[in-house]
């Protein structure tokens, strides 16, 4: 039993690390969360707390992996494509984010233990990220030029059948973070446009448990919950090319010091409800409550700096506000049981986003969104395989604000944005 494990494990990571170089996107219930992580789910409109009958359980609900017979492993890749734009108020100019396309790998697994009732499930995928890119001479180049948070999280979890109507799940999440930040130093302190790096590193812990209950063949109810984790951030903050000014401040053309900054992912309350009238159809309605109002500022701090000109000067604008809000996702979607082996699915899904206009920053330029996805499943011997696609368009936002005044910078403009997304996930059986 213990060996089967270890060698699910053993494959599972050196897919992982094999693949995993991956930047995401910021996207699903608003800010920077990212719930592309399995193409099955994808394709029905990400609606999947109620079925959750492949091993993605572990991610969307963990009771649902006492659903699954024998032992599954199960590896995915999501493609991402966003394109954002703004018709700056400052400039009249129309200026876009540069083009990039993002690569999220995932990898699942379930066995049985030898016991009827108990499943074992790991998961290793990339809920939350971050990337942008505006040019070094844009409008924002002294807000942000690229900004890059990459987390993975790994969670092993465990599933008990209580009885044919109920089961119940719970698992640990361990967070790794890594944070890689970009802007061009304000022309105070730097006439050639010098670089403000920003790099940290954190591990965290929380944990996730699920409910699923199945009244009857027709019916299931499905219910998820992840707990906040608290990061915080160690690493470095580095200045360079450096004038004259920032030279007398900081003693060098370069300067660096060590900085750590406290985060926190929030937790999140998921509700599903499926329904199959018959033996072709299953329809779900799932909402998704996230509680970003644990995002209030980023506050940065400086352990080794003494020196009060330097504090000072680094503590421009820190902390930031953020005010983020708690947010809602509703989403709803059909799969059709075409053939024995052929699936197909659709869905249509709705998402707040957390940030208010006072506190928008083009570093993560969210906005409320529509998303339509459409996705197959076929059967292969004991392979399934699924692939799905996603169209999110955000709202036009109109933003007034006075963040980075500081620097003489101004975000003004109205933002748009769409993402083009495409999954594909291979599960074996054995």
């Amino acid at each position: 039993m213990f060996s089967k494990i270890r060698l699910i494990l053993s494959v599972s990571l050196v897919i992982l690390v094999t693949v995993f170089s991956a930047k995401a996107f910021g996207l699903g219930s608003g800010g920077y969360r990212n719930e592309v992580v399995d193409a099955e789910a994808a394709g029905q409109g990400f609606c999947f707390t109620a079925q959750a009958d492949n091993p993605s359980a572990v991610q969307y609900n963990p009771a649902g992996l006492t659903q699954l017979q024998g032992s599954q492993i199960r590896v995915g890749y999501v493609f991402e494509a966003p394109m954002f734009s703004v018709d700056s108020k400052a400039t009249g100019d129309n200026v876009n984010m540069q083009k990039q396309v993002f690569y999220l790998p995932n990898v699942y697994f379930v066995t049985d233990l030898n016991k009827e009732n108990l499943k074992f499930g790991f998961g290793a995928n990339s809920p939350y990220g971050l990337s942008t890119d505006w040019a070094n001479d844009s409008f924002a180049k002294h807000l942000s030029t690229e900004s890059t948070v990459t987390m993975m999280n790994y969670n092993p979890t465990l599933a008990y059948k209580v009885n044919d109507y109920v089961s119940v799940g719970a698992g640990i999440d361990f967070f790794t973070a890594d944070v890689n930040k970009h802007r061009v130093v304000s022309t105070t302190l730097s006439s050639t446009g010098g670089d403000f790096q920003l790099k940290g590193s954190d591990e965290a812990w929380g944990y996730n448990f699920g409910l699923l209950l199945k009244p009857s063949e027709k019916h299931s109810i499905g219910i998820s919950y992840r707990s906040e984790i608290n990061a915080e951030l160690e690493g470095t903050v580095a200045l360079d090319g450096l004038n004259a000014t920032g030279q007398a401040v900081f003693g060098a053309a370069s300067y660096s010091t060590k900085m750590k900054s406290k985060s926190t992912i929030p937790r999140s309350l998921a509700f599903g409800y499926a329904y199959k009238p018959n033996n072709k159809w299953t329809i779900e309605a799932d909402a998704e409550w996230t509680d970003w109002a644990s995002t209030e500022s980023e506050f940065l701090t400086y352990p080794d700096e003494t020196d009060a000109t330097r504090l000072a000067t680094l503590n421009t604008d820190n902390p930031a506000s953020r005010d983020w809000r708690s947010v809602w996702a509703y989403g709803i979607g059909a799969e059709y049981q075409a053939t024995d082996k052929l699936e197909l699915r659709g869905g249509f899904l709705y998402e707040q986003s957390p940030i208010p206009s006072a506190n928008f920053e083009p570093n993560l330029p969210d906005a409320n969104k529509h998303g339509i996805t459409v996705g197959a499943g076929y059967l292969f011997k004991n392979v399934n395989i699924d692939a799905s696609y996603a169209f999110f368009k955000y709202r036009d936002r109109d933003v007034t604000n006075d963040v980075g005044s500081s620097t003489t910078t101004n975000v003004d403009g109205k933002y748009k944005g769409y993402t083009n997304i495409v999954g594909l996930s291979l599960t074996y059986k054995y």
